[in-house]
């Protein structure tokens, strides 16, 4: 005798289209996954760019904090000197010269140059070295 698709139960009848359905299904959330990474990534990237402004922001208001500080200092030092200048002016002579102030520079801490003693000409190298030779 031969089987005909009558003689099919319930089970055998969905089984296709679920299948057909749960392949449709893990494609599209494949792509979803897919593109859920990509604006991660770009999210990222965004996130570490304002991060980097943000260091660099902190580090030239810390600069200038201590430009402020470092003028308040001088400033309060040039009071005080002033101060004692007004109070030993009956003492002073004029050739005392150590009440004169000179005029103080404020330094720009956000451009700074390191210099080094030259030891001297030294032969042009053109190897590779490495680590830190003084």
């Amino acid at each position: 005798m031969t089987r005909t698709k009558a003689d099919g139960n319930f089970a055998s009848l969905i089984y296709r289209p679920l299948c057909v359905l749960l392949l449709l299904a893990g494609l599209f959330f494949m792509i979803w996954l897919r593109s859920s990474i990509v604006t991660l990534t770009y999210t990222l990237r965004t996130i570490e760019e304002r991060a980097t402004e943000a260091r660099k922001d902190t580090k030239k208001l810390l600069a200038e904090r201590a430009q402020l500080m470092s003028v308040s200092k001088v400033t309060s030092s040039l009071q005080t000197v002033a101060q004692n200048t007004t109070q030993n002016k009956a003492l002073r002579t004029p050739d005392d010269r150590h009440y004169v102030t000179a005029g103080y520079v404020t330094p720009d801490r956000t451009k700074v140059v390191h210099v080094k003693k030259d030891k001297g000409p030294e032969p042009y190298r053109a190897s590779l070295t490495t680590g830190d030779k003084n």
